[in-house]
């Protein structure tokens, strides 16, 4: 199959690469490529959520009825949606797949043994992906909870920020597990509230993710909020990894939507208050704390 890849950063060559060595033959299509070729079976997304709409807006040749696979994570601000949402739009005849879960880039280029979830509303584009990725130290696994897959992978990213501030601050091992059980609430409510499965959530795209993601310091949004927690300006955190930190932009954009819905999602709105500047990340941690008794399961 004749694989195009939209970008081509560390995930989106780690992903091509995987598929080269399952025998695809891989295009991607770096800044500044707009041609998409007339060969193509499957397009792939890797691009940064927020780069995801004008890239569409610009590209030629784009098949009508080409599956698409989004290995984006994050949500778009100025509208609030999901990026197979955004692809519908310009894409309106083709499947879309989502591909996520706990992964590093550099360890899959490593063939480090690694987890991922395939999903799609479509069963058989679900299974044509997974097999397209599937092999010794890729294990992929299928989900028909497109809207829960892509909802884990974007949250993650915003809680994983949350984490790297407790971090940063100092206040050890008790409290980071407390803050990333509670995260893991609190994404489970806001993307089940947009019609997740809670089962999908629980899995590798939603608890596997934040886990890696909030532990490793190989994740770019734990080394951000780390940074936030000892003191830098969100600037200086920016600027201290390489590559798109998409919790940041995905932290704006899910304010807006909790706002709007009138969802209750505590660590999400101080975390927005401390990226804004109107908090420090102490300032964020301590109105958690200050807040009222309440059941485990609320």
């Amino acid at each position: 199959m004749n694989h195009t890849i939209l970008g081509k950063g560390a995930w989106g060559e780690a992903m091509g690469l995987a598929l080269q060595e399952r025998g695809h033959d891989v295009k991607w299509l770096d800044k500044g490529e707009h041609k998409i070729p007339s060969s193509t079976n499957i397009l792939w997304i890797a691009l940064p959520t927020q780069a995801v709409r004008e890239c569409f807006e610009k590209s030629e040749g784009l098949p009508s009825e080409v599956p698409v696979v989004s290995l984006s994570k994050g949500i778009e601000i100025s509208t609030g949606k999901r990026v197979s949402e955004i692809v519908a739009h310009f894409c309106p005849k083709s499947k879309i797949a989502a591909v996520s879960g706990p992964s590093l880039a550099g360890e899959i280029l490593k063939k480090v043994p690694t987890a991922l979830v395939a999903a799609s509303s479509d069963d058989e584009l679900a299974r044509v992906v997974q097999q397209a990725l599937h092999g010794p130290s890729l294990r992929v696994y299928r989900s028909r909870d497109l809207i829960g897959v892509e909802w884990g992978g974007a949250l993650k990213n915003v809680y994983a920020l949350a984490a790297g501030m407790c971090a940063g601050l100092g206040l050890g091992e008790n409290s980071l597990a407390g803050l990333t059980t509670r995260s893991l609430r609190e994404m489970t409510r806001v993307a089940v509230h947009f019609g997740a499965e809670e089962e999908t959530v629980q899995g590798l795209s939603g608890v596997g993710d934040l886990i890696l993601t909030s532990y490793s310091r190989s994740s770019r949004n734990r080394r951000v909020g780390e940074r936030l927690g000892v003191g830098d300006s969100l600037t200086q955190a920016l600027a201290s990894v390489d590559g798109v930190c998409e919790g940041v932009p995905t932290t704006e954009a899910l304010h807006k939507i909790l706002l709007a819905q009138k969802i209750d999602a505590p660590i999400a709105q101080q975390l927005f208050q401390v990226l804004q500047g109107k908090k420090s990340p102490k300032e964020g941690l301590l109105a958690l704390l200050d807040r009222g008794s309440k059941s485990e399961t609320e």
